[in-house]
């Protein structure tokens, strides 16, 4: 009990660490602006539904009239409950991607740790593995996307499925299955991770004990599995639903976007000390679309990882139950995160031809696969099971020799983790709830089904100005009003066509008709926001827009639009 304790300590001094200064400051730093402020958005809205009407769950705020608006992005639903309390205490909507970030961390490496030490029973070998895990660079570049960060049950789900095919027992099932639900409804990603852990572990335990493996398949675990998938059905169903309203799946050409590249496994993340040497090496200079993936494991990752395979081939004959299953986890991890199709140097290949990955084939054949975007984040099963590899090579290896060396050993490997890592970590300052626009407080004021659109409004193309957007969604967390606005992973083509017309006639008797057929009630005009973009030449639809007096004097010709007050430049309008 007591190395628990220990082991548990070490991961939680390591996130605080790495997150440092972000522990006293929970409710006013951030990653950054761009997606953490959607994902704070996601958090907060989830644990407000939940509060107040729990069917309408998915029925986010954003995009209105559009149903199902939630299942426009992850769902964050076990995240948000986690931290629901930290939440409640510091009162910042902030707060629960920050306490995600350091809980992840911390659970992630202990049940590392946990899996690891259940399978080597060596304990510095399996602290070896979970600090391999969270001081990786790939890991610590997704402290943007937390939903991939936080996959802290993939390894605790695989270690109750061991306990289960050792014991027999239907209760580590159902609990290896609780795993699974947890990281399922943070997002679906990480799932498959599990459902494919899942059917390559049984594969090979099927191999290795043949009819004693088939006796598991009995009607008790049966029906816990399918208990589990129709537990999950309430969270599937609104994406299949969103995805049949707009005849919608994500191109195959997303997944090859965002693939990892071979080149990319030497591409560093700021969080490597080597950054500043690897980006020397050609092939990390120029590439074909200019873009690069951080996808560099780590200096002493790295190396292990090249240890492990050689000890692997080496001793193929003669390597038991444990390395072939998790060197196949890893190898369809790695392989996965190439995507649809195969890049070498920086380039697709088409030459002879388009030489396709085993991607491509799921793509078509598993629901869901046309749901990811981006195919690259495979890569952290890469690094979950490689970690585990890496702990029973390692424990093979040394067991031979006497503790005085391993502990040497040991040593050097979890200090060259901490010494690698480059911080600190960025951090920026967010307004305080009491602080943000007038405007968003006084909406506090309206009826809580009041609709309203902001204008100017953007699509997710208009960038830099798309940031607006993403702002107006971080501070709707204090009213949680109707918004015709919105930013996520998807946006509706309809919804889409509608706000770029709105954009560039408005004000006009068809936008006005319109938004009055969306029942909405207000329209906020940033009369500064028009001005930037009157100065930038900036042009919809083949019209310059107004300057934020040009549009004011407009709509002074629409008796149907009845001027409320102004707040800090922020024109507010009732429609009649």
């Amino acid at each position: 009990m007591k190395k628990v304790i220990v082991a548990l300590a070490v991961f939680f001094l390591s996130a605080i660490y790495i997150t440092y200064p972000l522990v006293f400051h929970m409710g006013t730093l951030a990653t950054g602006t761009g997606d953490e402020l959607l994902i704070a958005w996601t958090h907060n809205w989830v644990l407000h539904a939940l509060l107040t009407n729990p069917f309408s769950l998915f029925e986010a705020n954003l995009y209105f009239p559009y149903h199902n608006t939630l299942a426009y992005s992850d769902l964050y639903l076990t995240t948000s409950l986690l931290a629901a309390i930290p939440i409640a205490i510091i009162g910042q909507p902030i707060v629960a991607n920050n306490f995600t970030i350091i809980f992840s961390l911390i659970l992630l490496g202990f049940s590392t740790y946990l899996l690891s030490f259940y399978l080597t029973k060596n304990y510095f070998a399996s602290l070896v593995a979970g600090v391999l895990v969270v001081f990786s660079p790939v890991v610590l570049d997704k402290t943007v996307h937390i939903q991939i960060l936080a996959i802290e049950w993939v390894p605790l789900a695989l270690l109750a499925f061991f306990h289960f095919l050792k014991s027999r027992k239907t209760r580590y099932l159902l609990l290896s299955l609780l795993f699974f639900l947890l990281q399922t409804y943070t997002s679906f990603l990480p799932g498959y991770f599990i459902l494919f852990s899942y059917v390559i572990i049984f594969i090979y335990q099927m191999v290795n004990k043949n009819k004693k493996t088939l006796q598991l398949i009995t009607k008790k675990n049966t029906f816990s599995i399918i208990l589990a998938f129709l537990v999950i059905l309430p969270i599937v169903i609104p994406y299949f639903q969103v995805a049949k309203e707009f005849s919608y799946a994500r191109d195959i050409r997303d997944a090859v976007h965002f693939s990892l590249e071979p080149e990319d496994l030497l591409y560093p993340s700021i969080y490597t000390r080597m950054q500043d040497v690897l980006l020397t090496l050609p092939f990390n200079q120029v590439s074909q679309n200019n873009e690069f993936k951080p996808g560099f494991p780590g200096v002493v990752f790295g190396m292990l990882i090249l240890v492990a395979f050689g000890y692997y081939i080496k001793h193929f004959k003669t390597n038991g139950k444990l390395l072939h299953p998790f060197i196949t986890i890893a190898l369809t991890g790695v392989t996965l995160s190439l995507g649809p199709v195969l890049h070498l140097g920086r380039q697709t290949v088409h030459v002879p031809f388009v030489i396709p990955l085993p991607y491509s084939l799921f793509y078509y054949l598993i629901p869901g696969f046309q749901g990811f975007r981006n195919s690259a984040r495979w890569e952290l099963l890469f690094i979950l099971a490689m970690a585990i590899v890496i702990a029973i090579v390692l424990d093979k290896l040394l067991k031979k020799h006497s503790f005085h060396f391993k502990s040497i050993i040991y040593c050097i490997l979890i200090i060259g983790c901490v010494w690698e890592f480059k911080g600190p970590m960025h951090f920026v300052s967010l307004p305080q709830k009491q602080n943000f626009p007038k405007e968003y407080q006084w909406l506090t004021t309206t009826p809580q089904d009041t609709a309203y659109i902001e204008l100017p409004v953007y699509n997710w193309y208009m960038w830099p100005y798309t940031k607006h957007e993403i702002w107006r969604e971080y501070y709707s967390t204090i009213h949680f009003r109707k918004a015709v606005n919105g930013y996520s992973g998807f946006s509706p083509p309809p919804w889409q066509k509608m706000i770029v017309n709105t954009l560039a006639d408005f004000p006009s008797n068809q936008t006005i008709a319109e938004l009055k057929k969306r029942e909405v009630n207000y329209v906020l005009i940033h009369k500064d926001e028009y001005t930037v973009l009157h100065n930038a030449k900036f042009s919809v639809n083949n019209h310059i827009l107004l300057s934020g007096k040009g549009i004011v004097l407009k709509i002074e010709k629409y008796p149907s639009l009845q001027f409320k007050q102004e707040i800090d430049g922020v024109r507010i309008y009732r429609i009649k």
